[in-house]
C-alpha cells in the first residue's frame, strides 16, 4: 500500500463518524420541517445572524462578514458536509436542531432565535455556510441589510465585539474587555476620542487600556475596511455615551 493510500484508509473511519453525526442529527431534526410550505425568509436569517440574534459575535460565517472564534466555523463545519453531497436540506435541518436542543453547559445560550426566525437563521446557514461567493439578491453584504443609522451596531455585533465588551446599546454585557458604555468619553496617548476608538481598533496593541494584556484583542485593521471602521467609530460615539 501506498503512504498516500495509509494515510486515506487512516482517515476513512473519523469522515465516516463525522457523516454519521451529522446524518443522525439531520433525522433528529426532520420532524421540524415536515408540512412547511413557505419559504424561509433569508433576508431576516442574515439580519438576524449577523445582528440581534448574536449568532455572528460567535462564528466565522464568510458570507456574513463575521468572525467569531467562541463557537465552530461554520464554513468549515459544513464545507465537508457539501463535498460529501449533503445539500442545503440536510444541512438547515442539522443547524435547526443545534439551535432548538442546545446541549447542557453549551456556551450557546437557549431560545438564541425561535420559531420561524429560527428556521430563518438555520436556512441562511444552510445556504452560505462552506459556500463561497455573495450571498444573492436581497442578502447580498452590507449597507442593504442595516437600516439607516445602524450598519456601525451590525459591525459590532457581526466582528465579535459583543463577545468581549459590554455596550447597553448592542445589549452585550461581556468583560473580556473594557465596558464600551462610556467610550465616547474617553481618550489616551493624548488622542481626540475618534481617533483613539480607531487606533483601539485597528492596533489595538498601540495604547492598552490598565490592567488588560498585550494580543487580547484581534487586529481588527485586517478585518474590517476603512469603512466599516468608520461606521464602527460612528456607532461608539452614538452608544458609548452613557
Amino acid at each position: 500500500m501506498t503512504s498516500t493510500a495509509t494515510r486515506r484508509a487512516a482517515r476513512e473511519p473519523g469522515r465516516r463518524a463525522a457523516l454519521l453525526v451529522l446524518v443522525l442529527a439531520a433525522i433528529a431534526g426532520l420532524a421540524a420541517g415536515c408540512g412547511r410550505d413557505d419559504p424561509p425568509d433569508l433576508v431576516n436569517g442574515k439580519r438576524l445572524f449577523t445582528g440581534e440574534g448574536k449568532c455572528g459575535s460567535c462564528h466565522i460565517l464568510a458570507r456574513a462578514g463575521t468572525g467569531g472564534t467562541i463557537g465552530p466555523n461554520l464554513d468549515q463545519a459544513f464545507l465537508a458536509s457539501r463535498r460529501a453531497g449533503f445539500g442545503e436540506q440536510t444541512i438547515e435541518e442539522v443547524v435547526r436542531n443545534q439551535i432548538d436542543e442546545t446541549l447542557n453547559n453549551s456556551l450557546m445560550p437557549e431560545d438564541l432565535v425561535v420559531g420561524q426566525d429560527a428556521r430563518d437563521v438555520a436556512a441562511y446557514v444552510a445556504q452560505a455556510a462552506g459556500s463561497p461567493g455573495e450571498d444573492p439578491g436581497g442578502t447580498v453584504p452590507g449597507d442593504p441589510l442595516a437600516e439607516p443609522g445602524q450598519e456601525g451596531k451590525r459591525i459590532f455585533n457581526a466582528a465579535g465585539c459583543a463577545s468581549c465588551h459590554a455596550l447597553s446599546d448592542a445589549g452585550a454585557s461581556a468583560a473580556v474587555g473594557p465596558s464600551l458604555d462610556d467610550a465616547a468619553r474617553g481618550t489616551a496617548g493624548g488622542l481626540p476620542t475618534r481617533e483613539w476608538l480607531r487606533q483601539s481598533i485597528v492596533e489595538p496593541n498601540a495604547i492598552l487600556a490598565a490592567g488588560y494584556p498585550r494580543n487580547l484583542m484581534p487586529d481588527y485593521g485586517r478585518r474590517l475596511n476603512p469603512r466599516q471602521v468608520q461606521a464602527l467609530v460612528d456607532y461608539l460615539m452614538r452608544a458609548g455615551n452613557r
